[in-house]
């Protein structure tokens, strides 16, 4: 092999090295974004439940000292 054809090849090795690990690092990205994605709709979730069950005391306690 000439010099020539070996940087050739070690640009092709360098370039799919790094095709690669660009690769994986956006196959993470997308997997870490459905996880982030599931956990904030279960916190949204629970977070909508506590407000509704204080508005709830809250106006049970405003009836209740609304009473005679």
């Amino acid at each position: 092999m000439s010099a020539r054809q070996i940087r050739a090849a070690s640009a092709v090795g360098v370039y799919l090295l790094v095709l690669g690990f660009l690769c994986g690092m956006l196959a993470s990205a997308i997997r870490f974004d459905g996880q982030r994605a599931a956990i904030l709709s279960k916190l949204d979730a629970a977070s909508t439940r506590v407000r509704a069950q204080l508005m709830r005391l809250e106006h049970d306690a405003a009836r209740a000292a609304a009473q005679p």
